[in-house]
């Protein structure tokens, strides 16, 4: 069996978490099951509104560490998209142990869309990972929605 070349990834974020990210804050961490996410290093992250069924914007994935929250905030608290009580109270919800490692991602280039675009398929609390063809799709069903050229992860831009 062929394995999925991942070049995006689509987590569910609460609306004025993006906000925050559209507003300079560069680090996103979330729990995740088992393993890594089969994500790398200059991938997208696409921003699921949760509870609106959109998604306003992306950014690009420029660092990938684990990290415990208290790592987390020694690190990073100045530009985490959540502040600490939000952190200790997710960690809470998740029923994880101080100790448990968060999926901790920087971020650059974040961008809101003109419009949002509508995901191609749900999007469940694990996120979804998206190949190049199916990045492509959800973009191009949306295209229209964009302002300015298509840029896909390769650089090429799409007409």
């Amino acid at each position: 069996m062929k394995r999925k070349i991942v070049i995006a990834i689509i987590f569910p974020i609460l609306p004025e978490h993006i906000q925050r990210i559209f507003d300079g804050k560069d680090v996103f961490c979330k729990y995740v099951g088992r393993g890594n996410p089969n994500i790398s290093i200059g991938n997208h992250i696409l921003f699921y509104a949760s509870g609106k069924h959109e998604i306003p914007g992306e950014a690009t994935i420029s660092g990938i560490e684990y990290l415990s929250s208290k790592e987390v905030v020694e690190k990073y608290m100045s530009r985490l998209f959540i502040d600490k009580n939000e952190l200790e109270r997710y960690r809470i919800s998740r029923d994880r142990s101080p100790e448990k490692r968060l999926l901790v991602l920087t971020l650059t280039n974040a961008f809101r869309y003109h419009e949002p675009l509508t995901p191609i398929k749900n999007v469940s609390m694990s996120g979804l990972t998206l190949s190049r063809e199916e990045f492509k799709r959800q973009l191009i069903l949306k295209k229209s929605n964009l302002s300015g050229d298509l840029r896909l992860p390769t650089g090429e831009l799409q007409a």
